[in-house]
Parts: C-alpha cells; sequence; structure tokens
C-alpha cells in the first residue's frame, strides 16, 4: 500500500518532499490508514479533526481517540468544534451541507494560518464511483462524470487509487486502531443509499464494477482536458468582455456544431441551468429583447450579441446639482463650466459635451436613470419623441438603455448624456451665458 501511494503521487504529481501538509482525519478508517502511511513518508504535516457534534457522545469519543493516538505518536493536532445544527438552520441548507462548509472554510483558514502547503483527504475510489453515480443522477457532463479528481487547487486527494476494501485490509493486517461512523450504516443520505444498496445491486451484474467505473473515470479526466481545450479555443472566438459585461456573438453560435455545448460551458460558471442554456439555445434565432435570469446574472439577447451582466438593484436614485456646482464624481463623473457666448466661443461638436443656455435652465439641475414614457426634443427637431423611440433609433442595447443617464432641468430632459441634447436649451444667437457639461468615461 505504501509503494502504491508513492507511485500514486508521483504519477499523478501531487506533493513533493518539501510540501507541508494538514492531514483532515476524522478517526474513521479511510483516514487513519492515510495518517498511517504519511507516518511513514518524509513529509511534514500536522492532523485537523472536526467535531461536528452530531453524535453526542459517540463525537466526543472520535475527538478523544485521536487526541490519544497524536498525543502516543507525537502528532501535532488541532481540533475545531461546531454547532453544526445551528449553522444549518440558520443558513436553511442540509446538516451534511453545512458540515462540509464549516471544516473546509476551516482547513483552509489553518492551512493559511500555519502556511502550509495543502490540505489532505482521504477519499478512495469508491467516493469516486459514489460520485459519478450521484452526479449521473442528477444530470451531468464530461465533468461529473469523471467523478473526484486528485487534487484542486490546495486539496489533494492522495488515496484514489485503492477501493474501501484494500484500506480496511491494510488496517487489519497493520493494526491501525479506527473508529466506525454508525452514520455510514443509515440509508436517509443519499451517498450512503447508493453506498449500501446501488453499488452492490451493480456489483451482481459485473463484479469488477467498481474498478472498471475508476478507470472510466482517469479516461473522462483526461478526455474533459481535451474537451476544456476545445472550449477555450471556440470562447476566444465567440465571447468578448468589456468591464462587467460579457458578449456571446449569436452569428458565431448560430455557424456552430454544437451551440447548446458552447452556451452551457459559457453560462454555467454564472449560474445558468441546463434547462435554462437548453432554451437560450432556442431563442438563437428569436427577435432581440429575450431576457434570461439565473440567481446572480442576466443574459439579454440583442441584435448580434447575447449580453452578460450581473444582476444589480436598479437605482431610483436621484442626484442633484446646484448651479455652482464644478464636478461631480457619483453617479458618473461630470464638469461643469460657465462661458460667456462671445467671438471667441466654439460649440463643440463632441458627444461627451453637452453646450447648453444657462439661462434656460432651473436649479437644481437633476440627474437620474430614465424611466418609461419620458419624452424629450432632440437637437435639429421640431417635434417630440419618446426616449424609448431614440433608444431604438439609435440602435441602443438593453443594457445601453437601462444605464443610460439623463440630465434634468425643471422636470424636462436636457441631455441624453453622452447622446443628445434637447433643442430646447440649445445655445441660439440670443443666448449670453453658456453652461459646458463634459462626461468622463
Amino acid at each position: 500500500m505504501l509503494e502504491k501511494l508513492k507511485n500514486n503521487i508521483a504519477h499523478e504529481q501531487l506533493l513533493t518532499s518539501t510540501d507541508r501538509l494538514v492531514l483532515a482525519v476524522s478517526g474513521g478508517c479511510d483516514s487513519m490508514v492515510m495518517l498511517d502511511l504519511f507516518r511513514q513518508m518524509e513529509h511534514d504535516f500536522v492532523v485537523a479533526h472536526c467535531n461536528f457534534k452530531l453524535r453526542g457522545a459517540e463525537s466526543d469519543g472520535d475527538e478523544t481517540f485521536l487526541r490519544d493516538y497524536c498525543g502516543e505518536h507525537g502528532i501535532e493536532l488541532f481540533v475545531q468544534t461546531f454547532e453544526t445544527r445551528e449553522f444549518a438552520v440558520q443558513e436553511g441548507i442540509s446538516i451534511e451541507m453545512a458540515a462540509r462548509e464549516l471544516r473546509y472554510q476551516w482547513f483552509y483558514e489553518l492551512l493559511d494560518s500555519l502556511q502550509y502547503n495543502y490540505l489532505l483527504t482521504a477519499h478512495h475510489q469508491d467516493d469516486l464511483v459514489e460520485t459519478m453515480l450521484i452526479n449521473l443522477s442528477r444530470g451531468t457532463g464530461i465533468r461529473g462524470l469523471s467523478g473526484i479528481h486528485p487534487r484542486k487547487g490546495r486539496l489533494v486527494r492522495p488515496l484514489l487509487f485503492a477501493s474501501r476494501n484494500d484500506l480496511v485490509a491494510y488496517a487489519n493486517e497493520k493494526q491501525v486502531p479506527y473508529r466506525e461512523d454508525s452514520s455510514n450504516k443509515e440509508f436517509i443520505h443519499q451517498r450512503n443509499l447508493i453506498r449500501h444498496q446501488v453499488l452492490p445491486l451493480l456489483e451482481t451484474i459485473n463484479p469488477a464494477f467498481k474498478v472498471n467505473a475508476a478507470k472510466t473515470a482517469a479516461i473522462l479526466k483526461e478526455t474533459e482536458l481535451v474537451f476544456n481545450a476545445r472550449i477555450a479555443e471556440e470562447q476566444s472566438q465567440f465571447l468578448s468582455r468589456e468591464g462587467k459585461h460579457c458578449f456571446l456573438a449569436i452569428d458565431y453560435l448560430k455557424a456552430s456544431s454544437f451551440p447548446e455545448t458552447l452556451l452551457f460551458e459559457t453560462l454555467k460558471p454564472f449560474g445558468f441551468t441546463a434547462d435554462l442554456v437548453q432554451e437560450i439555445n432556442q431563442a438563437l434565432y428569436a427577435e432581440p429583447g429575450k431576457v434570461f435570469y439565473s440567481t446572480t446574472h442576466r443574459l439579454v439577447k440583442d441584435r448580434s450579441y447575447f449580453i452578460l451582466t450581473p444582476r444589480e438593484e436598479e437605482s431610483l436614485s436621484r442626484y442633484y446639482i446646484e448651479k455652482d456646482c464644478l464636478e461631480i464624481a457619483t453617479p458618473i463623473r461630470l464638469s461643469f463650466q460657465q462661458l460667456t457666448n462671445d467671438s471667441s466661443f466654439q460649440f463643440s461638436k463632441n458627444r461627451l459635451i453637452a453646450d447648453l443656455d444657462l439661462d434656460c435652465l432651473e436649479f437644481p439641475l437633476v440627474i437620474k436613470k430614465w424611466e418609461q414614457g419620458e419624452y424629450f426634443q432632440p437637437l435639429g427637431m421640431t417635434g417630440f419623441k419618446k426616449l424609448s423611440d431614440f433608444f431604438i433609433d439609435q440602435k441602443f442595447s438593453i443594457p445601453e438603455k437601462e444605464n443610460s443617464w439623463i440630465l434634468y432641468s425643471g422636470g424636462k430632459v436636457v441631455w441624453v448624456v453622452g447622446h443628445r441634447i434637447d433643442n430646447r436649451f440649445k445655445i441660439t444667437p440670443e443666448t449670453q451665458s453658456v453652461i459646458r457639461i463634459q462626461l468622463f468615461e
């Protein structure tokens, strides 16, 4: 077992001899075998144990067992106690999820405080196969079917080469002490149902099921690397970013042989589910304007792009500008300069500058987001136009419309900031005083 562990670490390039490690040890067979094996290796390590207070005296017994074992063998032990049930209720999550969040948060905090390199857990081949089946039951892709990876960031799982039976056999042969967790025999958890009912049934069909499934996971892990490289290559062609906005080129997706896969791999990190991505894929040929939401982001179908933006609370805030104001930085940066309309004055044609008749304005000016139904008289027009129609004429995308700021005077639109001033406030031969307002993008 020790030689297999060393070979696995070398083959997967998991650790170097100088790495300092935190071993997560529950006291069960798997983690105690891991601890025994690493006692025989050259690594500098400490042990971390969580007491979740979920099994009463049994949980406290696990802690006492580990304190005695580590004390006997001169191993530095860190123990953290959690009120897991209270945390689960507070966060509205399952006990199992609460325990996971609590332990990994503490493990990584411990890594940071000790300035150690990696956290090691005792996940093994059976865990890998169980994870594959759980992911399959929920619906998954290559990533889910590749099961558990031997290394993910600072988390290392060095025992994935060994089965549960291998670890139990080693513990019995080497007389490694360990504690039985009674909850592992309960069928209330999904993983335990798979462990105790589904896997034995599959092994009656093929006794080598777990071994073959683990081999399949290894193949799929490499397949995933190829898959991810191809997805990244495709994304470089149709995906672009501008600040918080992402743009997905619709024509490229239409021409692709696998647009739904590209959409799923691109949008999944932003919380879009497979079912929602299916709807988005169907909208490739729909009219512009369709909107899709995840819990954190919004995707809008524009003419040429799907536009992805973070979901933010709509602001109805008003910002007031007094006559003697020289500059504002919120919500956008504007500067204000008063000029005289004499022979030296030259009207600016820069879209970021609005030259207005100061005497036509009522102060304080107001700047805010536009609202449906509002209208103005665009420069050069005698009639009025709704702001919404102006945006359509100018081919604004939905995010551009929603992010437009409007300058008002006495309830009237003065300037669609950065785009068009209102004809009622323009400079005329009769204008004496000019206010020049400049937008800094």
